[in-house]
């Protein structure tokens, strides 16, 4: 299972287009590889080491939640100012971003919790 694999999960289930997921595919790649790492570190299993199959579903969703946070496709977020006069709206995205992710995982932690090791 690769990075690879979520990349066409999100195809499948139509969060991206297969055109959109080839035109930024490295940047794509990265929020994957960074839901990698938080799964595995959450898990306590080496960074190196393969993603278990099991948790295939939860990384393809904690990717995207990374995703989407950090890109601002989600939708929502934290309203950091308004203005009325021409209609300004600034978002507070820094903080969304990391409890976007957060959130994911928390609500990923059951399956998570089956993989995680103690040391």
């Amino acid at each position: 299972m690769t990075g690879e694999d979520i990349l066409k999960e999100w195809v499948r289930r139509g969060y991206l287009t297969h055109t959109e997921s080839m035109a930024q595919k490295e940047k794509h790649l990265s929020y994957i590889d960074q839901a990698k790492e938080s799964i595995l570190n959450y898990c306590n299993i080496p960074v190196r080491a393969n993603m278990p199959d099991g948790l295939f579903y939860a990384w393809v969703e904690i990717g995207w939640a990374a995703e989407t946070a950090e890109t601002g496709q989600s939708g929502t977020g934290a309203v950091k100012a308004i203005t009325e006069g021409d209609t300004t709206v600034t978002f507070a995205t820094g903080d969304v971003a990391a409890a976007s992710l957060s959130g994911a995982m928390q609500a990923h932690k059951a399956v998570l919790n089956q993989y995680r090791r103690l040391f």
